[in-house]
């Protein structure tokens, strides 16, 4: 009888009993073969880049890679000078093999930060951790400041040309997050698709920004810039200027009134000399989206992480004076329906100079056999200053396989 027990079959058996003892993990890709997943997990921060410089209030876009993953992924912290701002509870519960977590922090307290993200396994182990540091600059001129009663920006009542000052920010609670009781469902308005900056006039060259408006925050909308791609919104007491790239409108806009905005800031003069007064020259860096690449090529599979590489390039005359973001998401071509969203980052960069930035790691885990479409934004935020954001986005569509979705 014992002669009849086929031996293969019984060390199989017992290969996966000492796997378990052992506490592997298993993974199991869609071609069906089983990969092995065993040891500490690795992190690796794909945003911010180290020695990134951000004003206060600016969205800091943090983004991690975590391989060597697994089912058995009990949690992913985001510390910030180790205290914990984020803990992602079972964030690989399609037991993949790597995965990435996203989280937005708003960056306070001017100096140097140091950011770390750890991955913990059900059993307690960790991966090493991964930090990168970044510095906070504040506002021009607000340290100096008296802070007003009413966080609230204000108007140059006399017509000139001086530039507004950054405010204190405003609390979270007194955004305004919706329309005033008083509004009809055809008042036109803007929500918001993030956290945005507003500024006095519509570019970016209105700076620094005079607030900022969170994510899903509704505003009424006043009008628009003769490009169309700047809209004026009622900014608690004052009017004020929003990126149209970064915003939904609502409402009846057929009659919206075209408005050119306040005059451009003049550019700062070099004190006079003995022979004649010069000036410097207006920052005019020009951020572009360039070319792209999906790695794997080819359309994305659903709930396989893939990488996104994309082309930034800077066709102005001057550099950037700071790094960037980049924002990217997926929206369901049928419906509009957003689906999901990651980041990047990308370095200063020289003029005439063109940066091939990833990867970037995303997965799409829903509606196989349809068509996506994500849109890649360079600067969303508006917080590198640059003469024009209008060509600062790319548009992909492609077809999700089904790869590993049932």
């Amino acid at each position: 009888m014992w002669k009849r027990l086929k031996m293969p079959g019984f060390r199989s058996l017992v290969a996966l009993m000492l796997l378990a003892s052992a506490g592997c993990n298993l993974n199991t890709p869609s071609e069906g073969t089983t990969q092995t997943i065993s040891g500490a997990p690795v992190v690796r921060i794909i945003a911010p880049l180290p020695n990134a410089t951000y004003r206060e209030g600016v969205s800091v876009p943090i983004q991690a890679q975590i391989s060597n993953a697994g089912s058995d992924i009990d949690r992913v912290e985001v510390s910030v000078d180790d205290n914990i701002i984020q803990t992602f509870d079972a964030p690989n519960t399609a037991g993949a093999p790597t995965f990435s977590i996203t989280h937005t922090w708003a960056a306070e307290g001017a100096g140097t930060h140091s950011i770390d993200v750890l991955a913990f396994r059900g059993d307690g182990s960790s991966s090493a951790s991964a930090a990168v540091s970044v510095t906070v600059v504040t506002q021009a001129g607000i340290e100096t400041e008296e802070p007003s009663p009413t966080p609230r920006p204000t108007t140059d009542s006399g017509g000139s040309n001086q530039q507004q000052q950054a405010p204190t920010q405003p609390p979270a609670q007194s955004e305004p997050t919706e329309v005033p009781a008083s509004a009809t469902p055809n008042t036109p308005q803007v929500t918001t698709r993030q956290g945005i900056n507003v500024r006095s006039g519509p570019g970016t060259n209105f700076n620094p920004p005079i607030g900022s408006l969170a994510a899903g925050a509704t505003a009424p909308l006043l009008g628009r810039n003769p490009a169309g791609d700047w809209y004026k919104i009622q900014y608690y007491n004052a009017e004020a200027w929003v990126f149209a790239g970064l915003v939904e409108t609502s409402g009846d806009t057929s009659n919206l009134p075209v408005d050119a905005g306040p005059p451009t800031p003049a550019p700062t003069a070099v004190p006079p000399t003995a022979v004649q007064a010069t000036a410097v020259p207006q920052s005019s860096a020009n951020l572009v989206a360039g070319n792209w690449r999906f790695d794997p090529a080819g359309d994305p599979a659903c709930n396989q992480t893939f990488n996104i590489f994309v082309d930034v390039a800077n066709l102005g005359s001057t550099a950037t004076t700071t790094s960037g973001s980049i924002d990217v998401r997926d929206y369901r071509v049928s419906d509009g329906q957003a689906l999901g969203s990651t980041s990047g980052g990308f370095p200063i960069i020289q003029p005439n100079q063109t940066v091939n930035i990833g990867p970037i790691p995303f997965t799409v885990s829903t509606y196989y056999g349809e068509q996506h479409r994500i849109v890649i934004t360079i600067n969303p935020n508006g917080a590198v200053p640059e003469s024009t954001t209008g060509d600062n986005v790319r548009e992909i569509v492609y077809t999700l396989q089904k790869g590993s979705c049932p």
